[in-house]
């Protein structure tokens, strides 16, 4: 929040009020101190002297203004996604004014909350020392990192050995089908370019007996393949039958257990349960190696018999491409036939070309690349399981005070993010401070603002106070605490009681003139009238500055001056006498009377009556002056 400042505008009415005070001033001392010496000759009039109460005021010009009065900012730059007051809106303390777009802040808080509970868990973990649990996950991970490493030397192995009968059988059977289907696309195409006749008819017939019977072969293969994976399947029951019924087995693999084959994730549990027991029965062992090699026998005949599915798939597309060569011949050839058996031609010599150099690829054996591909995924898997193996070690050192002051420091960074990204979420709401009218909205949704953007302006309308303005003679009597009334000159009809807070003692010089700052709370008026003082309002004010009550008063036009000494003229037994009195304080009607009268005296006031020769030389004072 940034409080305003407000600027001390000097008022023309203040050097008006001055310079006439001073010239009023400026008479009356001419008149009281060089004046001749006189006294009316005119009739007079009396007055009873009696107590009174005498108050010595200052006048001057007062504005009003809030008590509190701040411009509120956000303190994060951002976009405005919502203001949710308007001007004039009086709003409570606490109630939210605006706020900017938060998604991207609730994200940080929410990640800064979960490390800090990580950084936390994590030094809970290294106090109270390694448990059980993370002593299997760590063997359990050297497992996982060995037998990845196992698997990763076996396919080296099997790209170093090359390919197997099974796979060049297959690519040897792609290569003659494809063959066939370019005989049978070049003879169609030959065919329909020439015409049919008995030779071209009976070639024909051949390439389709050529092709049924490479089906047949296919299918012979695949036969073959089916029964591979039914003794496979056959094996692989009666292992997982001989490991279940093994003591120690892993129960739920055996529950699970169909003819499916295993998953990695269960052969690596299978490899796990005999390699961390170090006194695994070895009838277990035995029947877990049983299973894990017949698993892997169970898929390598699966494998061939999708394979051999594959080689019957070509020869069946082989045979009816043939057969739709042979209908081709019959049925004679017209452009657009010609045009597809060209690019049949074309699509089979591509295929027969892949076929070829697939099966190449195999006679010639691995190429350097698949090697050095094998071998980095050797090496890969052999930094995991070293690395494994050194967290394990890690682990089972346990952490020394140097690890603990460390994640100490991690927990409170952790927890400085937090309390950051909680004050910046905070940041982004505006709240009034304090119950208060808003005076000015400069923001609108959507708006892009920094912190240094004004954003909302709140003061307190029904709680003023009074900027008065003291000029440098006022300013010696001036007190905290003094009682005054301004009325201000937009309601001229009312005058409102001050109390005055605080006086500035830095003076302003304008045009030689000095004034200096003063604070009054203001009081009586109804915030809910229809007339009353708003901030900004200027007006005259009265402070009394002295009053003294029960005291011996009498006109200030009673008393006379007689050389240095001031006088009043005392009706007694009906004629006037001169007494010499002691003054006090006066103020615009009434002056105190130390001493030289008593109450119940009657004094003579000019006017009226002639006074007599005894008050020829006297001359009445100006008021306030003693």
């Amino acid at each position: 929040m940034v409080a305003i400042g407000r600027r001390r505008k000097p008022r023309w009415l203040v050097l008006l009020a001055l310079l006439v005070a001073a010239a009023v001033g400026g008479f009356f001392a001419y008149q009281f101190w060089f004046a001749e010496d006189g006294s009316d000759d005119g009739a007079f009039s009396t007055h009873t002297v009696t107590t009174a109460t005498i108050r010595f005021s200052i006048t001057t010009s007062g504005e009003a203004q809030a008590v509190q009065e701040i411009v509120s900012s956000f303190g994060i730059a951002g976009r405005v996604s919502s203001v949710e007051v308007e001007l004039g809106d009086e709003v409570r303390e606490g109630q939210q004014l605006a706020s900017l777009e938060s998604d991207t802040l609730e994200n940080q808080l929410a990640t800064a909350e979960a490390n800090l509970l990580s950084a936390r868990l994590r030094l809970q973990q290294i106090e109270e020392g390694v448990s059980y649990a993370e002593k299997a996950a760590a063997a359990g991970a050297v497992v996982s990192a060995q037998v990845a490493f196992d698997i990763a030397s076996d396919d080296l192995d099997d790209v170093l050995d090359g390919p197997s009968d099974a796979e060049l059988a297959a690519a040897e059977e792609r290569v003659r089908s494809a063959e066939s289907a370019l005989l049978a696309a070049q003879d169609s195409l030959r065919k329909l370019q020439e015409g049919a006749s008995e030779a071209d008819l009976a070639a024909a017939e051949a390439n389709v007996a050529i092709a049924e019977a490479n089906l047949t072969s296919a299918k012979s293969l695949r036969t073959s393949a089916n029964a591979s994976v039914q003794s496979a399947e056959a094996a692989f029951q009666s292992a997982g039958t001989t490991y279940c019924d093994t003591d120690d087995h892993i129960a739920d693999i055996c529950d699970d257990f169909s003819t499916t084959p295993l998953s990695n994730r269960q052969i690596s549990r299978l490899n796990d349960s005999i390699s961390l027991e170090e006194d695994a029965d070895a009838a277990l062992i035995a029947a877990t190696s049983a299973l894990i090699q017949a698993n892997s026998t169970y898929r390598s005949a699966l494998a061939a018999k999708a394979d051999a599915g594959a080689a019957v798939d070509a020869a069946e597309t082989a045979l009816e491409s043939a057969q739709e060569a042979l209908d081709e011949v019959k049925a004679g050839a017209d452009p657009e036939e010609l045009a597809t058996a060209e690019a049949a031609v074309t699509a089979a010599e591509q295929a027969l070309e892949a076929a070829q150099l697939r099966l190449d690829e195999l006679r010639e054996g691995p190429t350097e690349s698949a090697i050095a591909a094998a071998r980095g995924a050797v090496d890969t898997a052999r930094a995991n399981l070293t690395s494994a193996m050194a967290a394990r070690d890690d682990l089972l050192a346990g952490a020394d005070q140097e690890d603990i002051d460390l994640q100490v420091q991690q927990v409170r960074i952790a927890e400085l993010a937090v309390e950051q990204a909680r004050e910046n979420l905070e940041d982004a709401t505006l709240v009034a401070p304090f119950a208060a009218t808003v005076g000015a909205i400069n923001i609108s949704a959507g708006d892009l603002v920094t912190s240094a953007t004004p954003a909302i302006t709140l003061l307190t309308p029904n709680a003023l106070e009074v900027e008065l303005t003291l000029g440098e003679t006022d300013l010696p009597v001036a007190r905290v605490g003094q009682k005054g009334l301004i009325i201000f000159d937009a309601i001229p009809e009312k005058a409102y009681p001050l109390t005055v807070t605080s006086i500035g003692l830095a003076p302003t010089t304008q045009q030689g003139v000095v004034t200096y700052l003063a604070t009054a709370q203001l009081a009586g008026f109804d915030p809910k009238a229809d007339v009353r003082p708003a901030p900004g309002m200027s007006g005259s004010a009265v402070i009394v500055t002295q009053e003294k009550a029960g005291v011996l008063a009498v006109p200030n036009r009673a008393i006379r001056r007689r050389g240095q000494n001031q006088t009043v003229e005392v009706v007694v037994d009906g004629k006037l006498e001169i007494r010499v009195v002691q003054t006090g304080i006066s103020d615009t009607e009434k002056t105190e009377i130390l001493s030289g009268l008593k109450a119940g005296d009657v004094v003579a006031l000019p006017g009226g009556a002639p006074s007599g020769e005894a008050a020829e030389d006297a001359e009445p004072l100006p008021g306030g002056v003693r």
